[in-house]
């Protein structure tokens, strides 16, 4: 019976996630994601506003890295752009704060 327990604590931790992998953070049950294309960079309050389907979504960047379609760093905050297609990985702690965003 313990073994069974363990062994499905063990499959359940394993479970992929509902979206695609980040490229460079590791994934926590915690991380969120959506895609969209971003519509303003504020690069002084490190925040970037991104389209989404559910709307728009205002992110908190101050730790958050940016990654090019070949996964590696595509130079922060800088190399967004109003338009581009992103994919924004991130965590609720009092608003989105964003962990990665890759360029699409």
């Amino acid at each position: 019976m313990l073994l069974a327990l363990k062994l499905a604590l063990i499959l359940l931790s394993a479970a992929p996630l509902p979206f695609p992998a980040p490229k460079v953070i590791q994934a926590t049950d915690a991380l969120r994601s959506d895609v969209g294309t971003v519509a303003a960079v504020d690069a002084a309050k490190a925040e970037v506003k991104m389209n989404a389907p559910a709307g728009q979504i205002t992110y908190k960047c101050a730790e958050a890295q940016v990654v090019g379609a070949d996964g590696k760093p595509a130079g922060g905050l800088a190399a967004l752009k109003p338009g581009q297609n992103v994919r924004v990985y991130y965590v609720v702690e009092k608003g989105a704060i964003a962990k990665e965003i890759d360029l699409q």
